[in-house]
């Protein structure tokens, strides 16, 4: 909250800004969307053979087969993002999104598989992306998904059992 006013944030660009701070440096938006790929064939990987009914306890009880809508929605989205500079991401809607799907680990293949090639086709650069969570640019945003995917990697690597 700044001044009593709920502010969304995407990214701690977004939050030093609300403060007035300097905002800090950004990364390379071609190495961090190349740096999402192994995230994302990780969860893939893991999650493919399970459960997905399984609540994740780390993760609210959510269950495996939510987290994986969760996980990569917004991956389905970013190619667009780039393009127009709109991010209509909104993971409350992930139980509706959740419901509407028949195998999710095919719907999160098929996302991995597009995200690839648009990773392959990126030539670079940045630009403003607006979002309900407010305006990032694409690689503070691509910076913000990275990281989403690797809490929830690490909450389903503890929810396994297997060493970090």
């Amino acid at each position: 909250m700044v001044d009593g006013v709920a502010t969304p944030i995407l990214h701690v660009s977004q939050l030093a800004f609300a403060l007035g701070l300097p905002a800090p440096e950004g990364g390379d938006a071609t190495r961090l969307a190349w740096e999402t790929l192994p995230l994302l064939r990780a969860w893939l990987d893991r999650v493919r053979p399970l459960d997905l009914t399984a609540p994740v306890p780390q993760s609210r009880g959510r269950t495996l087969r939510n987290l994986t809508v969760n996980v990569f929605h917004p991956f389905e989205l970013l190619p667009a993002a780039w393009a127009t500079g709109e991010f209509p991401w909104e993971p409350e809607r992930d139980d509706e999104r959740e419901r509407a799907l028949g195998d999710v680990v095919a719907y999160a293949g098929n996302i991995l598989a597009d995200w690839t090639d648009f990773v392959l086709e990126f030539g670079g650069g940045d630009r403003s992306v607006t979002s309900p969570r407010g305006e990032v640019s694409f690689s503070a945003l691509l910076e913000s998904q990275r990281d989403h995917v690797g809490f929830h990697l690490d909450q389903l690597v503890a929810f396994l059992g297997e060493p970090g």
